[in-house]
């Protein structure tokens, strides 16, 4: 697993409260997070992005309405958590090592 998932998807599930935040680590990490949901606006991965994170959909029925494998789901998410980590190193939001 990754080691910065649980933060990454902390952040990613807490999107609209984030968003309004005051605090400066957070509004960083909003920045991110916006950039990578308009980047995959209208594609699957976007899709999979709003049932897993805004919607909270079961990983079940992620599979089911997206009509893809349980790989496909993992491969598609990790690569949203590794992009988004290595942006958050960029900004010095945590530290790779």
């Amino acid at each position: 697993m990754n080691k910065y998932r649980r933060d990454v998807e902390y952040y990613l599930y807490n999107r609209q409260q984030i968003k309004h935040s005051h605090d400066r680590e957070e509004q960083t990490w909003s920045t991110i997070i916006e950039n990578v949901f308009k980047r995959y606006q209208d594609t699957e991965i976007g899709k999979l992005m709003t049932l897993k994170y805004e919607l909270k959909v079961p990983e079940q029925k992620i599979f089911e309405q997206l009509h893809i494998e349980k790989t496909t789901y993992y491969v598609w998410r990790n690569r949203l958590i590794n992009e988004i980590t290595l942006q958050a190193a960029y900004m010095q939001l945590i530290r790779p090592f």
